[in-house]
Order: structure tokens, then sequence, then C-alpha cells
């Protein structure tokens, strides 16, 4: 249970709401229009972008945040501080709860991992990816790329939205193909108001590829014409919501095991109850295209985006889990063929918690994980909380962790992907955030999540959409795709190519033995915290760890993991590896490269 928290009977807190919002709307007019307004009007009440070498944030949004706004989305006060936000061009509807939350930075509980993006220096990770090309494909909304191998001549594909450069308008669809001296050229191109690119699929299972590309409330399924061809040929469409265009979230899956494709997304339903519902359409081999299954309404609040899927709590059926811009979170899980139920529901404190992801058990116990959270303003600076979950029984989850990235935004487009970065079979978290793309690396040693990689976006003019990852060369190690969409430039639609560097070197032992330093640490004495201080020549991979006097392991902060050159720190609470307090007395700390060591000593005073 986390600090703070109490947690009720999800059915009572349920029901509790529902009559609370009753007794509340039962005083009021029968009909509440939302309050019109505009980005200008609301420029003084939102925080604006990171701004200056130290990504300081200022008071009101910017002029060149505010420019990007207006031009991307049409903005709606519903409820006091929750804006509906409308995508001029893909329609697509995303609500964002603006108030300002509070919670101690200073002193998180054990529990709670607080990474300062804001004062992060980037130098530490900018060399592990070098840009090398623009790509004349993106993504909008968030939407990431798909990538696979579309015509079977092994070479990488990106389907994408894609503009020509001469033109403001709409975005279409187009596949753009990987040369050999690493650049993508475009090869096909779907008119027909075809904008987003939603999945790689066989559906029918008759061994042609498919593209699944969104138009308007619609996907339409083209399939190649032959093994060796684009998909090129319409195959069927489905209708995923009828009167309007809410976040789709649409997840291509097999989601009651019954090896036929179904879609899981969210919409809105012309049949009551009015408003948003989660649906599940499977594909129907008699009629070729997909019939809807289920269909659901969340209470107390329908406004939920985002999927985490997978078999939880290992029962052999599998769950799904969204949550709310309240901060609801709803779990349901398959009970046969075509049939699920609602069987969990708990609250996380962040609002716009469509953070969510899925990990193959990273921490090694057993138990697969699922992410969930979401972006928001907390103390007036603007970050995401994102809860680690896992099953604690049948249909029973609790939060395990929660992290906090300081310096993230809350109105543009915030994602995150799962992707097992350094191909070491362990998951890793990758966001995308308008102006920042961040990767989390779990540390089963120091249990703790370690940025693996930063980047500020440096052109205001851009706000980055989604990312994609996949290791285009066959190096041993995913190579990242940044998908922008610019506001001044055409084609306002493009991404960039970063390329893994898989480059790191060790000095001859003379160079090693000059540079390779362990510092005193600091305070010390310390009573409570204090930070180990090293510097290191070269990229190296590195072991510190501390002991006791008599020489046992007390606990190991960093093993075998690689750090960049220069100087780094890493703080030590004084507490074991088992997370217990240790009593005072003398420590000794060792840094360790291969067979190169050093040893300090350290006073904790109780």
């Amino acid at each position: 249970m986390e600090a703070g928290f109490m947690f009720l009977d999800p059915e009572v807190f349920a029901m509790q709401r529902i009559i609370l919002l009753a007794a509340v709307f039962s005083f009021l007019p029968p009909f509440l229009p939302a309050q019109p307004t505009n980005w200008e009007a609301l420029a003084n009440r939102i925080l604006g972008i990171p701004k200056g070498a130290g990504h300081s944030f200022g008071a009101g949004l910017t002029e060149q945040r505010l420019r990007h706004l207006a031009q991307s989305y049409t903005v709606e006060e519903v409820e006091p501080n929750l804006l509906k936000m409308t995508h001029k061009e893909a329609g697509l509807v995303r609500y964002v709860d603006i108030t300002d939350h509070w919670f101690d930075f200073d002193n998180p509980p054990a529990n709670v991992q607080v990474i300062d993006l804001i004062n992060a220096d980037t130098t530490l990770y900018n060399w592990k990816y070098i840009r090398k090309k623009t790509i004349p494909v993106g993504s909008m909304s968030g939407y990431p790329m798909t990538i696979g191998d579309f015509n079977n001549n092994g070479k990488l594909d990106l389907a994408g939205s894609y503009k020509y450069p001469q033109q403001l308008t709409l975005a279409d669809v187009a596949i753009a193909e990987l040369q050999d001296d690493s650049i993508f050229i475009i090869k096909k191109v779907y008119t027909d108001s075809l904008t987003k690119s939603l999945a790689f699929t066989d559906v029918d299972g008759d061994g042609l590829w498919e593209l699944n590309l969104r138009r308007n409330q619609l996907f339409y399924n083209y399939e190649a014409s032959h093994p060796d061809s684009f998909p090129n040929v319409f195959n069927f469409s489905h209708r995923m919501w009828e009167i309007s265009s809410r976040v789709g979230s649409e997840t291509f899956t097999d989601l009651d095991n019954d090896n036929i494709t179904d879609v899981l997304y969210v919409g809105d339903d012309s049949l009551p109850p009015c408003c948003g519902k989660i649906f599940i359409a499977e594909y129907d081999f008699t009629i070729n295209r997909f019939e809807k299954k289920f269909s659901h309404r969340p209470q107390p609040d329908w406004r939920v985006s985002g999927f985490s899927v997978g078999d939880f709590d290992n029962d052999g059926f599998k769950e799904f889990f969204t949550g709310s811009v309240y901060g609801d979170v709803y779990g349901f899980e398959n009970s046969g063929n075509d049939s699920y139920q609602e069987v969990f529901y708990d609250t996380v404190s962040t609002p716009n918690a469509y953070l969510a992801g899925t990990t193959n058990d990273i921490n090694g116990n057993g138990k697969i994980e699922f992410f969930l959270g979401g972006s928001a303003f907390y103390n007036g600076i603007p970050a995401s909380r994102i809860y680690w979950w896992e099953a604690a029984g049948n249909n029973n989850y609790h939060k395990v962790r929660s992290i906090f990235l300081l310096g993230t935004d809350v109105l543009g487009t915030t994602e995150l992907f799962i992707h097992d970065v350094n191909l070491d079979g362990v998951d890793d978290l990758v966001f995308s955030f308008s102006f920042s793309v961040v990767i989390l690396l779990w540390n089963s040693y120091s249990e703790q999540f370690d940025v693996h990689y930063l980047d500020w976006w440096e052109n205001y003019d851009q706000t980055i959409q989604s990312v994609n990852m996949a290791d285009v060369f066959g190096r041993g190690r995913l190579d990242l795709f940044v998908n922008v969409v610019d506001v001044v430039t055409v084609p306002r639609i493009r991404s960039y190519y970063y390329q893994a560097n898989l480059v790191t070197g060790i000095d001859p032992v003379t160079q090693i033995m000059r540079d390779f330093t362990l510092l005193q640490n600091y305070p010390n004495p310390f009573n409570g915290f204090t930070r180990l201080r090293f510097q290191l020549p070269k990229y190296s991979r590195i072991s510190l760890t501390i002991f006791d006097i008599t020489g046992k392991e007390v606990k190991t902060l960093i093993r075998n993991r690689e750090y960049p050159p220069g100087k780094h720190e890493i703080a030590w609470n004084g507490a074991s590896q088992a997370g217990k307090e240790v009593s005072s007395g003398i420590y000794l700390y060792e840094l360790r490269m291969g067979d190169f060591k050093q040893v300090k000593k350290m006073l904790l005073v109780r």
C-alpha cells in the first residue's frame, strides 16, 4: 500500500462516487454546455514548456507553445480545469485535467522514485544515439509508425502519416523503405482520406500481410495481392465508433485465446448508455470483417484511454487495464469465448492516466507487470507519475511502486512504449513527451530505474508525437525513430532516425589508473544518506558495492552497468539490499571495472 493512501472496497468507492455525482447534478440545470474558450484565454493558467539550458519552467504558455496548440487543437473547458482537446486534422478527442496537485518531492515514500529530468545532465546520455537521416513519414496524436517487411524483400518498411512537402493539407499514409545507405524512400502512398497506420496483421491467416489504416471513425484493412507486394488491395472496413472521434487506443491482439485476431479500442456509441465505451471486435472469417463482441461504459468516469494487456494473474485468461482522466483504473478479464467482465477497480493519484504498457517480468519474481499512470501538474511542475502493478491473487492487483518523471508535458502527446532496448531479454520503458524522449531500464540491484537515455527537443516549433524502436541493421541494439509535427516548416510530418551508438572502449591500463577515480563520499560522516562520487576515463562497465567493516556485502548500487566518461554520483540511503536500515559504523565502498578497483571508507552516524 502506498503511503498516504487509504484504499476502499472498489465497488463501494465507485457507488459512493456515483451517488455523490448524482446529488451534485440534482442541483444543477438539466444541461451544462461546455464553456467556450481558447488557448489565449488559458495561457496564464497553464505552465509553459521548458526553456533555456537549465530547462526551468516559466508561468504561462510560451508564444511558440500557444501557436502549436492553437494550430493543432480546438479547446473547450467542459468542467472546471478539465479541457476537451480536439485535434483539427485527425478529429481525435483528448480530455486533460489541468488541476495542480501536491506532492512532497523532498520526502517521497520508499516505494516512490523521483527522477528529475529538468536538471539532468543530458551529456550523460545523448552519446548513446546518433542522428542519421530524416524520414518523410511519421505520426500524429501519439500513434507510432508501423514497422515490418511489408513486401517480403528483406528490407525494413515504415508505414505512417505522410504529407507532400509542398502541402499543408491533411496527411495521407505512406510506406517508406530502408535502402542500404540508411536512407528511407517513399515506395507507396495510400490516399482515400487514410491518415494513420494502426497495425500490421494477417487476420484471415492466408499468408498475405495486411495494413490496417485509420479513416475517421473506421479502420480500413488493405491486403497484399501477392506475397512480394505491399498491401495494396482494399479488403474490408470496420466502424469503431458512431457519434464522435474520441481517442482510439486501437490494440490488435488475441484476447480470448482462440487464435483469432481481436481489436480492443475506446469510442463513443450511439446506443444507450451514452458517452464513451470500451469495445472489443473480433475478426469473422465467414463475412471477412470484424464484428463487435463486447462494449462497456466504465463507471464512474468513461473518459479512458490506453491499454495494458496480459494474463497478469496467471490463471489462463487474459486481462486488460485502462485508466481515466480522473485516475480511475479499470480491469477486465476474458471469461470465455468472446466474453468479458469487469473484475477490478482502483484509483491512482494522478489524473490523465493514459500511459499504459505491459512488461515481461522485469524484476524476475515470476509475475508479468503492467504500468499505468498519467501526466499532470504537481506543485506547479509538469510531471508524469507511472505506477507499477502486479497480481496479488486471482483478479487482485496492487501497486508495487511508482515513478515520478519531473519536467514532462501535460497538454501534448504523452506516450509509453515497451521495448527491449538492449536486447537482453528484459523489457524497458520508453516514453515520448512533447519535448523529450526518456528511456528507463530496471536495475535489479539498486531496485530503481536507471535513466538510459534522455533527450530534450530544442526546436519548439516541433512537437514529438511518438517514437519507434527497431534493430535496423541487425547489430544487437535497437535504433530509435522520433516522430514529430512541425508548425512552421514543410513537410510538417517527418521522423528522425537515430542509430544506437555501440562504440565503447577502454584506455590502456596506465590511462585507467590515472583517470579511473573513486572520490570521497559527501557528506562524511553522514546520517540518512550520502553521495558516492567517481570519475571514468571512457565508456566503462562498472560495479559499485558497499561492504561492512568485516567485508560482508551490504548493498550493490551498480552492477556491471555501462557509464559514459566524466564525473558521476549515486546516492545511498543507509539501507541494505533488503531495504533495512543498517547500524552506525564504518563502511567500505568499492568501485570496480574489470580487474581494476578502488576502495574508500565512510562513516555512518545515526
